[in-house]
């Protein structure tokens, strides 16, 4: 495995018109510094590549060389081996990889066997004793190199604590809801008076114009309104306050469960699935207090420091030989 000194600090600048675009025919020998926009490599490169954002695409092989490319994306279609691949923000694509530092946003590797791999969302075709750290992780085989196992480090945000946010929203919700009930019950029990019912009845139809009283209606639907004109206003005013209340109810609600459903939309996306487990593999979480949408814009010197934890701030997930593994954070393990 690398040791900590293999991380390169970069220094993303914007590209500009003067930037070449590259076609290189030859071998790049170790110590050569090839720096360009878009680059294409034809024959072996162990050299430095440096792009600054554009695409650097190896057709043959990457050995003890370095290609970095920030916001940007690099391909080797072939073999990559002891080699340092950094693209945070951009996208890395590797058929075969050995012993080899692999950084980006999106990354994908065929088969990958000792290498340290970081990326927000990786897929791994098949992995053979790499340490790997990421937020969104797919690896179709997981097996040991010798006696090293495949150790995967799920970063998770460390999200804030609503406690002190949701007691007074739970509390407003179980007073409001309270309300409600007593003033449903009022309402019920208003709606249980049949002579209150009929003179509704009435009232609505001659508000409406759909009843026209006699003078002896008149005056027997006069008497009513003198006797249950009171007792109609309260149930008025019992439904209009229940109406105001179960809105109010439903916005409490609401900002309750955007603010649940936040945190469990960035859990979700914290995914690890191994389709086949043929070898000792150690699956584990970090709470990361790291709220970018890209895990790989981490400050690069964190790196290392999130591949290589071991202390009580990881906690141990699964530690299989065999099988499958489908794991979303927040979930029971």
């Amino acid at each position: 495995m690398y040791s900590k000194s293999r991380y390169i600090h970069l220094n993303p600048t914007t590209t500009t018109a003067t930037t070449p675009d590259i076609t290189e025919h030859h071998e790049v020998r170790e110590g050569r510094t090839v720096r360009g926009h878009n680059m294409t490599f034809h024959a072996p490169v162990f050299g430095e590549v440096v792009s600054g954002g554009g695409r650097i695409r190896f057709e043959n092989s990457l050995g003890w060389g370095t290609a970095m490319n920030p916001a940007g994306h690099i391909h080797a279609l072939k073999r990559a081996f002891s080699a340092t691949l950094q693209a945070p923000g951009g996208i890395v694509e590797i058929a075969s990889a050995e012993s080899c530092l692999i950084i980006g946003r999106e990354v994908s590797v065929g088969e990958a066997v000792k290498c340290q791999i970081f990326a927000h969302t990786l897929h791994v075709g098949t992995a053979t004793g790499c340490m790997i750290a990421g937020r969104n992780i797919d690896i179709g085989r997981a097996r040991p190199h010798k006696l090293e196992p495949n150790i995967v480090t799920m970063v998770v945000p460390e999200l804030p604590d609503l406690s002190d946010q949701l007691q007074p929203l739970h509390a407003d919700m179980a007073l409001k809801k309270t309300r409600v009930d007593v003033l449903t019950g009022n309402i019920e029990a208003f709606k249980a008076n049949p002579a209150l019912t009929q003179y509704l009845t009435i009232r609505g139809k001659v508000r409406a114009g759909m009843l026209k009283l006699t003078d002896d209606q008149t005056h027997g639907f006069l008497q009513m309104e003198e006797r249950l004109g009171e007792m109609a206003s309260a149930l008025e005013a019992a439904v209009a306050e229940r109406r105001s209340l179960g809105k109010a109810l439903a916005a409490v609600t609401a900002q309750v469960g955007a603010l649940l459903d936040g945190q469990a939309a960035v859990l979700s996306e914290c995914h690890c699935k191994i389709s086949h487990v043929d070898g000792e593999t150690l699956v584990r979480q970090l709470l990361e207090a790291h709220d970018d949408p890209d895990l790989s814009m981490v400050p690069l010197p964190m790196i290392p420091k999130i591949l290589f934890r071991n202390d009580a701030s990881v906690k141990m997930l699964y530690a299989i030989h065999e099988g499958t593994l489908d794991w979303t954070a927040g979930q029971p393990t």
